[in-house]
């Protein structure tokens, strides 16, 4: 059952794949269409001198013979080369990944770590004081910008506290260029974009988890739990929060993208070195053999993240059928 469930999924997602891969390739040749970088730099390359290196970068053929070509390498797991710097796009991408993985990791670990708790207190306690003040904090996770965010954490926690010869955090990069690397070192760098990423985790799942809280504690069961005379620990945490934090399963599988832009914004404050700064710097470039790369290889983790968010939330939850 649970094969046939994914076999059926799998094929249900390769033309959700194929129709990223056809926008993201008309996208980008609609904003760079036959250029290609550094051209403009050579002012002693004549017309033929051009037009033989569009033809060796396939540029010269038909629109849908490139769209093949490029499709085709991806399939046998070649994203194409870089057009600044002739490296393997899928090398860059996978060079920046263990740091992508380090910031989006952590965040999403700290954000459902706080928020599911923040979540049941705010259910247990709805239309309170309490309740009304983490609604406020949740919504201003949802309105304040990372970016802003970012700068003022910076501001205070890298800026003014050195001025302050207090104890400060670093404001850029995964670690230090003197001495650094170690665990203490990229702990430190990691602190501030990674709390900026969480607070939006925070502020979107403790929403979530108080909204099915607040649903499940008003099943029947739920009653028939208190009416036997359970304890509220044990009606809450036991019986609402198992039953109300299998759709947060759901949500969180949607985070895997994520990982691969790492909060694109976070990383550009940040300059933290993972594949958002990549895919930014390169678009700056007009590299887009590597945004391209970048934008599939986030479609691919879209697939594969629905795909095990379904499976792990009917895993969990024995009501639910392989259909």
């Amino acid at each position: 059952m649970l094969g046939r469930y994914v076999a059926r999924r799998v094929l249900a997602a390769i033309p959700v794949f194929l129709g990223v891969t056809i926008v993201t390739f008309l996208l980008m040749h609609l904003t760079a269409g036959n250029y290609v970088p550094g051209l403009a730099l050579n002012p002693d390359l004549t017309a033929k001198d051009i037009a033989r290196i569009r033809a060796n970068l396939g540029l010269d053929r038909p629109l849908y013979v490139q769209y093949l070509t490029w499709l085709g390498g991806i399939l046998h797991g070649d994203f194409g080369t870089s057009l600044i710097d002739g490296t393997s796009v899928l090398g860059d991408i996978l060079g920046r990944l263990p740091n992508t993985l380090e910031l989006t990791g952590t965040a999403i670990f700290m954000g459902a770590l706080v928020a599911i708790p923040l979540g049941v207190v705010s259910a247990r306690r709805r239309g309170g004081a309490l309740d009304n003040f983490l609604t406020l904090v949740s919504t201003v996770g949802f309105a304040v910008p990372q970016f802003w965010l970012g700068l003022l954490l910076i501001l205070i926690f890298s800026v003014q506290f050195e001025a302050w010869h207090l104890p400060w955090l670093p404001s850029s990069g995964a670690y230090s260029a003197f001495n650094g690397g170690g665990p203490l070192d990229r702990l430190q760098h990691l602190i501030l974009p990674g709390a900026v990423l969480s607070f939006f985790y925070i502020s979107q799942w403790s929403r979530f988890v108080r909204s099915s809280m607040v649903e499940v504690l008003s099943q029947d069961y739920i009653r028939t739990a208190w009416a036997k005379g359970m304890s509220e620990r044990r009606v809450t945490y036991l019986h609402a929060l198992r039953n109300s934090i299998l759709s947060l399963v759901t949500l969180v599988g949607l985070e895997i993208p994520g990982l691969i832009g790492g909060g694109l914004v976070v990383e550009v404050v940040f300059g933290w070195p993972g594949i958002g700064l990549l895919a930014y710097q390169r678009a700056l470039q007009y590299d887009y053999t590597v945004v391209m790369g970048t934008t599939t290889f986030a479609a691919l983790l879209v697939i594969v993240g629905n795909l095990l968010a379904d499976v792990l939330y009917a895993w969990l939850d024995p009501r639910i059928r392989y259909r």
